[in-house]
């Protein structure tokens, strides 16, 4: 490609938001069916299948980020892989904070907003068109949430 034919990537907001529906649709699907299986298992409720049921929902959680990579590839977010592996820390850096603030009993959106917000996040941090001062507010955003934790 020469410098005088024009770039037809998509912008780095597109980029943000495909990785955010990607992101919402992982999400939904998985949580979906974690909320199928611990449904399925036949508790009425109480604490007998409160373990059980966290490590479902841990698992399907787990099972959403890798399958983000190929969601990725389908929204044709490229380079995929990149996002994918920088989702899932910005996004731990935006659950310290959902736990810290108490967002998470409050409002179960609260974790749908924080995935949504660390994919679109790592889209704008792996885009090499990006201008370093988005990179920079995407740090500071993610190093204050995590920051939290530490008051």
């Amino acid at each position: 490609m020469t410098s005088i034919e024009p770039d037809t990537s998509p912008s780095t907001a597109a980029r943000a938001a495909r990785t955010s529906l990607a992101a919402l649709l992982a999400t939904a699907v998985w949580l979906g069916i974690a909320f199928g299986l611990v449904r399925g298992q036949g508790c009425e409720g109480g604490m007998e299948c409160l373990g059980d049921a966290l490590l479902i929902i841990f698992g399907c959680l787990l099972a959403a980020a890798v399958t983000m990579w190929p969601l990725l590839v389908l929204f044709r977010v490229r380079p995929a892989w990149p996002v994918a592996l920088v989702g899932p820390v910005v996004f731990v850096c935006f659950a310290v904070a959902v736990i810290h603030l108490e967002m998470a009993a409050d409002w179960p959106g609260g974790w749908v907003l924080a995935i949504l917000l660390a994919y679109a996040g790592a889209a704008v941090l792996v885009d090499r068109r990006a201008n370093r001062g988005a990179k920079l507010v995407v740090l500071l955003i993610a190093a204050a949430a995590l920051a939290t934790r530490l008051r």
